[in-house]
């Protein structure tokens, strides 16, 4: 995998495009359409990929807009995905990037996680060069396995999260 420079301008028009795709692709929904993940985030490096979250307003909804977008031009990740998150993936038609969207309820414990984590990451610039480190030191560990890396990446993500925010 190749690491990429922040780069604002490209990230955030592929996100721009995206969004407003999804926006098209789904008017039937109350939807929120969120720039998540390393491109969203100052000085992260990047996979070449954007992260985007599609917030449903109600936890059945989940479901159909993953069917709805597999008719489209996104192929759902079904072994990545549960009744509380759909991953679909695609190419993006604007630049050479790929396209990553996760569909989650408002206020679900994933929607939750995903948030808290963008506030860690955005909170330091030495929070961003930790994470920067960690991922290029599990890629090389999970020796290109990617569902490996994808455990120690959560499992950094969910430590991470239990050290700076408190639940009760």
């Amino acid at each position: 995998m190749e690491y990429l420079s922040y780069s604002p301008d490209i990230w955030n028009k592929a996100f721009a495009s995206e969004r407003d795709n999804l926006l098209f692709e789904l008017p039937q929904f109350r939807i929120k359409v969120e720039h998540i993940g390393a491109t969203s985030v100052k000085n992260c490096r990047s996979f070449r990929n954007v992260d985007i979250l599609v917030v449903a307003k109600n936890f059945k909804d989940i479901s159909t807009i993953a069917m709805i977008l597999s008719s489209k031009d996104y192929k759902e990740l079904r072994e990545l995905s549960s009744i509380y998150c759909a991953l679909l993936v695609k190419k993006s038609k604007v630049l050479d990037c790929g396209i990553t969207v996760r569909v989650v309820e408002y206020g679900s414990k994933i929607y939750n996680s995903i948030n808290c984590f963008q506030t860690y990451l955005k909170k330091s610039g030495i929070n961003v060069q930790q994470y920067n480190v960690f991922r290029e030191e599990s890629i090389r560990r999970s020796n290109m396995d990617i569902t490996k890396y994808n455990k120690t990446k959560y499992d950094y993500i969910n430590l991470k999260i239990d050290e700076n925010f408190r639940f009760e």
